[in-house]
Parts: C-alpha cells; sequence; structure tokens
C-alpha cells in the first residue's frame, strides 16, 4: 500500500503542469529567465523600473495577453501569484563593497518586502540573491567572514535577516552559499551570495550546485571560448561619456584600477553603472605612461593625477558594449532589452547571471518530479 501511494503522488508530480515562478526586484530579468530556461513558468513579476517592465514584457509577455510583469513599488502589492517559487535579489546598492554600505541605507530593508511576498503567496520554495558585502553590512572588525570561498561567519545584520526569513509563514529552512558565476562557466569574475529557503513541512534536501569549473575541475571559461570576440563593437551600443572637451571621458576612479582583461581571460565583473564598464579587450592599455609599481598613486592622488596627465591617457581605450556585457552575464543575443543606453547597461549589471540561476533552478525542480533531494 505504501508503494502504491507513493507512486500515485510522483506520479502526480510529474503530470502536474510546470511549476511556477513569482520575482521580486525582476529587473532585466535575470533570474526570471534562469527560472524558466530550467522548466519553470512565470506568472508575475515586478519592478519600479519602467524600462526593466518593457523589457519582461517583451521577453515574457511577448503579446500572448497574459498579465505577468507589475510594475511599480512593491510594497503597495498585494498579489503576487499563485507561485510555487519566489525570488527576490532584493536591491544589493546598500550592501555592495563599491557602495556606501550604510545600515538604514533604505535599500538594506527591502528584504522585508520579500518577506511579506512570502508570508502572502507561502510558497515551497524561496531564493534570495545579493552581493559578497551582504555578509559583513555594519561590521567593523577585521573577523574572517569568509574562508577559500566560503562563507565562515555572518555578520549580525546579515545574520538578523536570514533568520528573518527563517521564520515567515510556516517557517524555512535556510541555507546560503556563496557562489563565483566563472565557477559555473561564465566567463566573469563576479561573487554572489545565493540564499534558499525550503518550506518546512517540504520533504525535500535542496542542496547547491556543484561547480563544474576550477581547480581540479574544467579550466575557466575564457570571453574567446565563450563567443565574445565574435560579437561586433558597434559604436551606438558603446557608453561614451562626453564631458569637457573628450568624447569619451574616462573619470579618475575608473582610470585608478586596471580595467582591461584579455580575450584569453575571464572578464571583470559587469557592474551597473555604464561609466565603469570593463575595457574592451582590444584596448591595450589605459595609461602611456607608467602607473604601477612604485609609481602607484594613493587613491586620495588619482583625482589630481588625472587632471593633470589627461593627454597621458591612451587613446585606444574604449569600454565593451551593451551587448558584449549582455553576452558576458550569459543573455542571449536577441534578448530585448529596451530603454536607453545607460538604461540598458544597468539592467544587465544589476541581473543575476541566468546562467547561474538556472543552475539553482535546477537543484529545485527535481522536487516537482517526485524526488526528495536535489542530487
Amino acid at each position: 500500500m505504501g508503494d502504491h501511494k507513493k507512486y500515485f503522488s510522483t506520479s502526480f508530480r510529474l503530470n502536474m503542469k510546470k511549476p511556477t515562478i513569482a520575482t521580486l526586484f525582476a529587473g532585466g530579468g535575470g533570474d526570471s529567465l534562469g527560472f524558466t530556461s530550467a522548466g519553470f513558468e512565470l506568472v508575475f513579476a515586478n519592478d519600479n523600473n519602467p524600462d526593466a517592465c518593457e523589457t519582461l514584457r517583451n521577453r515574457f509577455e511577448n503579446g500572448s495577453g497574459k498579465k505577468i510583469v507589475h510594475k511599480g513599488n512593491v510594497e503597495k502589492i498585494q498579489d503576487f501569484g499563485n507561485a510555487n517559487v519566489i525570488t527576490g535579489g532584493f536591491p544589493c546598492q546598500g550592501f555592495s563593497l563599491a557602495g556606501p554600505r550604510e545600515i538604514e541605507d533604505k535599500r538594506n530593508t527591502l528584504y522585508r518586502e520579500l518577506k511579506r511576498a512570502i508570508s502572502i503567496a507561502s510558497p515551497e520554495f524561496f531564493i534570495g540573491e545579493n552581493v559578497k558585502g551582504f555578509v559583513t553590512i555594519g561590521e567593523k572588525s577585521k573577523a574572517k567572514y569568509f574562508h577559500d570561498g566560503k562563507i565562515v561567519k555572518l555578520g549580525k545584520v546579515a545574520e538578523t535577516i536570514i533568520r528573518e526569513l527563517s521564520q515567515v509563514g510556516k517557517g524555512y529552512n535556510v541555507s546560503y552559499q556563496l557562489h563565483s558565476a566563472k565557477d559555473f562557466g561564465i566567463p566573469q569574475d563576479r561573487e554572489r551570495i545565493i540564499i534558499v529557503g525550503v518550506r518546512n513541512d517540504i520533504n525535500f534536501e535542496f542542496k547547491f550546485p556543484k561547480p563544474t569549473h576550477g581547480k581540479g575541475l574544467k579550466p575557466y571559461v575564457t570571453m574567446e571560448e565563450f563567443g565574445i570576440r565574435d560579437i561586433p563593437l558597434k559604436d551606438d551600443e558603446v557608453y561614451r561619456e562626453r564631458k569637457g572637451k573628450r568624447k569619451d571621458f574616462f573619470s579618475s576612479r575608473y582610470m585608478s584600477r586596471n580595467r582591461i582583461r584579455k580575450w584569453n581571460e575571464t572578464s571583470f565583473t559587469i557592474p551597473a553603472e555604464a561609466s565603469q564598464v570593463p575595457a574592451h579587450p582590444s584596448s591595450n592599455r589605459m595609461w602611456n605612461i607608467d602607473v604601477t609599481g612604485t609609481n602607484r598613486l594613493k587613491d586620495s592622488e588619482w583625482a589630481e593625477f588625472r587632471k593633470e596627465h589627461e593627454k597621458d591617457i591612451c587613446k585606444s581605450l574604449v569600454r565593451l558594449s551593451w551587448r558584449q556585457c549582455a553576452a558576458i552575464q550569459g543573455f542571449p543575443k536577441d534578448y530585448p532589452f529596451s530603454g536607453d543606453i545607460v538604461s540598458i547597461y544597468k539592467q544587465i549589471g544589476n541581473a543575476v547571471p541566468p546562467l547561474l540561476m538556472k543552475k539553482v533552478a535546477e537543484c529545485i525542480i527535481p522536487y516537482y518530479k517526485g524526488k526528495k533531494s536535489s542530487y
């Protein structure tokens, strides 16, 4: 009798409709694309950026007549659809190592909207995503929080957020892990924290995806191997900051760090700020003078140095195009981004690499096929 019952339970899951997903802070759709590529159906997506919403509509509604995308303040939304999974890459600027990292930054409190959505929809799973700096927000001590690419300790703020997420509704078994995009065949140095919650009444052991590339595994994938070099550098797809006498201005912040990686390397992290996008690999150098080694300046000296040495900036220096950045992130070539060039760069840089999120989704989909573990 037990086996008979098990058979019908498994059979039901195998024959059910596609499991559904709702995304908060959906942006240009990195997590949405990753999950739908793994077999989920997107039933709800929200963002307050009109360009991102148009991108989402073009890709996921596509004239179907279905109302999936909801533009506006997430705080005003009460219905998050009948979702089996909710994802919420809550805005990370306040947590970023490159940003102010203020505890009271309003962007740091939006995780509460993820909590609210979970409490309303009671999904079997939820996914959160954030930058590495999330772990140490508000911490001033030099205690070790990471070791050998793994999280060994959470800061007090991060610990509180994880605890609160675990206590929503019926309660969730929450796990978290630091992932590097290049460990999964994506040609980019990009570390992000993935948080996964499994509802307590679910008989399923979630396991994070295993890296496929790196030490002892396949070699990291280079930009050339990923096909980035084959994407033409079109002038109207490249951000050029017109400032002063320059048609393409590069700030002291930009010029103070190496931004060039060769085709046979992985890319630097693709940022959301157009002006800080990595240089195109065809740019042989940034400066015509040596600013390395003993000639290296202190951070406080770069602004003045940049003014005095305007003429020494290499003429061939140019940023990667938004289309090349999108491909480095793992978006398909025909992905329909909307908005002006700055907005498109922002959508791309803020996104979770779709291929990384697909790997996570593939560790959840076994539950809907009657499995009790990710693998």
